[in-house]
């Protein structure tokens, strides 16, 4: 590597610190009229935009088949799009494994599918619905009874894409039966209270359901402000409320399970066992008592629907899910239009996440120009995801077990995320976090700014250097375990450093690069006049990864 031209990029990489905080596939089933659509994005950039807030990264393959449908009819395919499996996926790998007399799977291998998922499936806006709902519905692979159950967790996965356009009440049943959530949040064994009094139920699932999955902790208007009496926040419910939830959720075991303590060791729907549930009379949220004597099924779905049915669910869970697509700071107005399609998506249902999906990515906080305060930080895992489909990376080739290796074993040690892997329930970053200092000061949020740090800030930075700079088609002795960027539409422009600098504006920041950073990469290319072509090419992708500017989606 030529030395002077390196000391610039290191100059112009200091720089950006100092000024900036598939060919088109023909569609056989024709549902529409021979008239040009009213929503068609008015550019490339809008819709690049666009597919950065609804999928893993846009590509110019997917602007050019949403410019030419618009968006309504985009998300219409989009929702009728089947999940791709992760659990399938695992099962046929394991077998595999283990016909050959090789170990089984592990979190390693799902964690491969999760990232040539994110990179290549179809069914993007499903696969993004799914992890945006991973991180409100939370289970982890560092709890010590998941670690060694990647099949299973890959079902959870699984439930959350099957789902993700479906009834939010559906997905929490769904959630509340399943195993891998039973010994994340504990109520997997769990039992009514021993005679003597001395064993108890335990509350996890209990408090979680209410504090994380459904109501939060204060009552909330539509809009999402708190509702006051006497000047202070109501409480949506309080310890009695938590005991009692924790009885309704007593008996639960495995699928095939005759006694609270057998049954095989599966990912299929919990069954409960009569006699260890408990049958007394329950009062629950809002006061409404769920009476004694009813089956554990009964009771349960009892109790969902008293959370589903709270007011504070609809403007709680859009919050979140706006935060995740779109914006970190929503104002008021945007979570009470998205609310409102919660509570009722035109045909008097509640909960249609699909609606609630369609209000998030076409309202107009979401479509109009951006304004000060709107937008949010890139999800550390999808600046990388959105680089790849970006640069159409070359995936690599299965190997003999049906293993697609992608290099990413361990993304919480580069980014401090990892799917289905937080630390915590309350998943890689709280929703209320406010980096402190100016967003702070402006009352603004930036969940994702909490997993910053010096040691993330320098293993992502290592780590985007290793997936772009040191990962290219083309290469000599190129690695087999990680996917490889198409540098060539770069490497095409190479004497024209103004061409190369507003193909990369399109392709990972839709037109939304500022002059001031167009024209320092501009003169960075300049500057490296004497370097090939190639050179040129993986040092623009990854200095334009490292910028503020990519790291911020507006």
């Amino acid at each position: 590597m030529n030395m002077n031209w390196l000391s610039g990029l290191v100059a112009c990489s200091m720089l950006f610190g100092a000024t900036s905080a598939r060919a088109l596939q023909h569609d056989p089933m024709f549902t529409g009229n021979f008239e040009m659509p009213a929503d068609l994005p008015a550019s490339d950039m809008e819709a690049a935009r666009f597919l950065t807030q609804a999928t893993y990264g846009p590509t110019t393959s997917e602007i050019a088949r949403l410019r030419s449908m618009g968006y309504s009819e985009w998300l219409r395919r989009e929702f009728n799009k089947p999940a791709t499996s992760a659990r399938t996926y695992m099962e046929a790998v394991n077998e595999a494994r283990l016909a050959a007399s090789q170990s089984g799977v592990s979190h390693n291998n799902r964690l491969d599918r999760w990232f040539h998922t994110a990179a290549t499936a179809d069914d993007q806006l499903r696969q993004r619905a799914a992890f945006a709902l991973s991180q409100i519905l939370v289970i982890s692979d560092q709890n010590s009874s998941l670690g060694g159950e990647s099949i299973q967790v890959s079902e959870y996965w699984d439930i959350l894409a099957r789902n993700a356009f479906g009834n939010y009440r559906e997905l929490l049943d769904q959630v509340t039966w399943n195993p891998s959530m039973g010994k994340y949040l504990s109520h997997f064994r769990n039992r009514k209270a021993s005679t003597d009094g001395l064993r108890q139920p335990d509350e996890n699932y209990a408090r979680e359901v209410m504090q994380l999955f459904t109501i939060g902790l204060i009552e909330r208007n539509t809009n999402f402000t708190p509702i006051l009496s006497g000047g202070l926040p109501i409480p949506t419910y309080d310890q009695g409320v938590v005991s009692n939830y924790a009885k309704v959720f007593t008996g639960f075991n495995y699928n095939n399970a005759t006694s609270i303590s057998n049954g095989t060791n599966t990912y299929l729907r919990m069954t409960c066992i009569a006699t260890e549930h408990d049958v007394t009379a329950k009062t629950v949220v809002g006061g409404t008592v769920i009476p004694a004597g009813q089956s554990c099924a009964d009771d349960v779905d009892d109790g969902i629907d008293l959370l589903f049915g709270h007011p504070n669910v609809a403007p709680f869970i859009s919050r979140q899910l706006i935060q995740r697509f779109v914006s970190s700071s929503p104002s008021s107005a945007y979570i009470q239009r998205v609310a409102q399609k919660f509570n009722n998506n035109g045909f008097g249902e509640r909960g249609d996440l699909s609606a609630v999906m369609k209000q998030i990515l076409l309202d107009p906080e979401a479509r109009n120009a951006p304004g000060t305060n709107s937008g949010k930080p890139r999800e550390p895992m999808l600046k990388l995801t959105a680089m790849w489909r970006a640069w159409d990376a070359q995936m690599p080739a299965a190997d003999d077990y049906g293993n697609i290796a992608m290099g990413m074993t361990n993304p919480s040690g580069s980014f401090g995320q990892r799917p289905l892997g937080a630390d915590t329930v309350f998943n890689f970053f709280e929703p209320d976090y406010q980096q402190p200092g100016a967003i702070a000061d402006a009352g603004l949020f930036s969940p994702e700014f909490q997993t910053l740090n010096e040691s993330t800030l320098t293993s992502s930075s290592n780590s985007y250097y290793t997936y772009s700079w040191n990962s290219y088609v083309g290469m000599s002795s190129p690695p087999s375990n990680r996917p490889l960027l198409n540098l060539a539409p770069l490497v095409a422009l190479s004497s024209d450093p103004t061409a190369m600098v507003d193909e990369v504006n399109k392709r990972m920041m839709y037109g939304s690069m500022s002059t001031m950073m167009r024209t320092t990469l501009i003169n960075m290319l300049v500057f490296m006049d004497g370097a090939t072509a190639t050179d040129k090419a993986r040092t623009l992708i990854y200095v334009t990864a490292l910028s503020p500017e990519y790291a911020v989606q507006r």
